[in-house]
Protein backbone atom coordinates (compact mmCIF):
# COMPACT_ATOMS: atom_id res chain seq x y z
CA UNK A 1 0.00 0.00 0.00
CA UNK A 2 1.17 3.81 -1.07
CA UNK A 3 2.12 5.97 1.77
CA UNK A 4 1.07 9.64 1.81
CA UNK A 5 3.13 11.75 2.84
CA UNK A 6 1.97 15.66 4.26
CA UNK A 7 2.24 17.34 0.98
CA UNK A 8 0.05 15.12 -0.65
CA UNK A 9 -2.38 15.09 2.76
CA UNK A 10 -2.60 18.68 2.86
CA UNK A 11 -3.30 19.24 -1.02
CA UNK A 12 -5.80 16.23 -1.07
CA UNK A 13 -7.15 18.39 2.34
CA UNK A 14 -7.44 22.09 0.60
CA UNK A 15 -8.84 20.28 -2.27
CA UNK A 16 -11.69 18.83 -0.53
CA UNK A 17 -12.13 21.83 1.52
CA UNK A 18 -12.81 24.21 -1.32
CA UNK A 19 -14.83 21.77 -3.34
CA UNK A 20 -17.12 21.76 0.18
CA UNK A 21 -16.85 25.81 -0.12
CA UNK A 22 -17.61 26.16 -4.14
CA UNK A 23 -20.46 23.71 -3.80
CA UNK A 24 -22.19 25.34 -1.09
CA UNK A 25 -21.99 28.98 -2.65
CA UNK A 26 -22.55 27.16 -6.03
CA UNK A 27 -26.17 25.73 -3.79
CA UNK A 28 -26.93 29.32 -2.13
CA UNK A 29 -26.99 30.94 -5.86
CA UNK A 30 -29.60 28.04 -7.33
CA UNK A 31 -31.94 28.46 -4.19
CA UNK A 32 -31.61 32.73 -4.49
CA UNK A 33 -32.21 32.26 -8.29
CA UNK A 34 -35.17 30.27 -7.77
CA UNK A 35 -36.57 32.17 -5.29
CA UNK A 36 -35.77 35.67 -7.56
CA UNK A 37 -37.53 33.78 -10.35
CA UNK A 38 -40.91 32.65 -8.01
CA UNK A 39 -41.29 35.69 -6.55
CA UNK A 40 -41.34 37.54 -9.89
CA UNK A 41 -43.80 34.55 -11.19
CA UNK A 42 -46.11 35.15 -8.67
CA UNK A 43 -45.76 39.08 -7.52
CA UNK A 44 -47.90 40.07 -5.47
CA UNK A 45 -47.06 44.16 -4.46
CA UNK A 46 -47.38 45.43 -0.87
CA UNK A 47 -45.45 48.39 1.29
CA UNK A 48 -43.32 47.40 4.36
CA UNK A 49 -41.35 49.46 6.80
CA UNK A 50 -38.39 48.93 8.11
CA UNK A 51 -37.85 47.55 11.52
CA UNK A 52 -34.36 47.25 11.97
CA UNK A 53 -31.05 48.20 11.12
CA UNK A 54 -28.38 46.08 12.35
CA UNK A 55 -24.29 45.91 12.26
CA UNK A 56 -23.07 42.52 11.38
CA UNK A 57 -19.56 42.69 10.64
CA UNK A 58 -16.77 45.16 9.89
CA UNK A 59 -18.59 46.77 6.58
CA UNK A 60 -21.76 44.72 6.67
CA UNK A 61 -25.07 45.25 7.43
CA UNK A 62 -29.15 44.58 7.22
CA UNK A 63 -32.47 45.81 7.39
CA UNK A 64 -35.55 43.61 8.74
CA UNK A 65 -38.72 45.11 7.01
CA UNK A 66 -42.30 43.56 8.12
CA UNK A 67 -45.11 43.63 5.65
CA UNK A 68 -48.80 42.55 5.50
CA UNK A 69 -50.61 39.59 3.06
CA UNK A 70 -53.84 39.21 3.60
CA UNK A 71 -53.97 40.64 7.11
CA UNK A 72 -50.76 38.15 8.17
CA UNK A 73 -47.42 39.85 9.17
CA UNK A 74 -44.32 39.03 7.51
CA UNK A 75 -40.37 39.82 8.18
CA UNK A 76 -37.95 39.84 5.59
CA UNK A 77 -34.36 40.51 5.63
CA UNK A 78 -31.85 42.15 3.15
CA UNK A 79 -28.08 42.91 3.33
CA UNK A 80 -26.94 46.65 2.89
CA UNK A 81 -24.45 49.23 2.98
CA UNK A 82 -24.17 51.54 5.64
CA UNK A 83 -26.45 54.46 4.75
CA UNK A 84 -28.65 57.05 5.53
CA UNK A 85 -32.36 58.30 4.62
CA UNK A 86 -32.71 62.19 3.23
CA UNK A 87 -34.52 62.54 6.43
CA UNK A 88 -30.87 61.46 7.95
CA UNK A 89 -32.26 57.89 9.97
CA UNK A 90 -29.65 55.47 9.51
CA UNK A 91 -30.78 52.71 7.39
CA UNK A 92 -34.69 54.30 6.33
CA UNK A 93 -35.49 52.86 10.19
CA UNK A 94 -39.09 53.00 10.11
CA UNK A 95 -39.34 54.38 6.02
CA UNK A 96 -42.07 52.40 3.99
CA UNK A 97 -41.08 50.96 0.54
CA UNK A 98 -42.44 48.57 -1.91
CA UNK A 99 -41.86 44.72 -1.14
CA UNK A 100 -42.67 42.42 -4.41
CA UNK A 101 -43.69 39.10 -2.59
CA UNK A 102 -44.85 35.71 -3.85
CA UNK A 103 -48.13 34.67 -3.70
CA UNK A 104 -47.58 31.40 -3.47
CA UNK A 105 -45.24 31.59 -0.81
CA UNK A 106 -45.62 35.27 0.96
CA UNK A 107 -42.83 35.03 3.21
CA UNK A 108 -40.39 35.23 0.05
CA UNK A 109 -40.19 38.94 -0.87
CA UNK A 110 -37.33 41.53 -1.64
CA UNK A 111 -37.99 45.27 -0.76
CA UNK A 112 -37.72 47.84 -2.85
CA UNK A 113 -35.25 50.46 -1.94
CA UNK A 114 -36.15 53.28 -4.38
CA UNK A 115 -33.26 55.97 -4.68
CA UNK A 116 -31.52 53.43 -1.73
CA UNK A 117 -31.25 50.69 -3.99
CA UNK A 118 -27.80 51.13 -4.73
CA UNK A 119 -26.62 50.29 -0.91
CA UNK A 120 -28.31 46.95 -1.15
CA UNK A 121 -25.71 44.02 -0.85
CA UNK A 122 -28.37 41.28 -1.76
CA UNK A 123 -27.88 39.86 -5.45
CA UNK A 124 -31.01 39.24 -7.22
CA UNK A 125 -31.53 37.72 -10.47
Amino acid sequence: MKKINKNNLFKIMLFVILTGIALMLVVRIYIQYQEDQEIKKYEGITKATIIKFEHINLTAYYIDYKYYVEGKKYIGSTGVERFRCDNGKWGCLGEKFKVSYSKKKPSKSTIHLGKYEKYKRTVEF
